[in-house]
């Protein structure tokens, strides 16, 4: 696998509406291990880091799996 050794941003296809629009979102990849996101058009961006994202993901998959065993019982 490739290491990150600069920055790169990539237009998503999803959307958000905001202030009467749909803007793009903007993920942000930056080498010391942070991700950003900001709406398409805009300059505020949101930085969240690798490891709170994957620890976020995990728990979101967990809570996902979970879900369906408790309603079986």
């Amino acid at each position: 696998m490739t290491d990150l050794t600069k920055t790169v941003a990539r237009v998503t296809r999803k959307t958000v509406h905001e202030a009467s629009r749909d803007r793009q979102i903007v993920v942000i990849l930056e080498p010391p291990g942070q991700i950003g996101f900001r709406l398409k058009g805009t300059r505020k961006v949101f930085w969240l880091s690798v490891e709170g994202c994957y620890q976020a993901a995990v728990k979101a998959e967990v809570a996902a799996t979970a879900k369906p065993k408790r309603k079986k019982r």
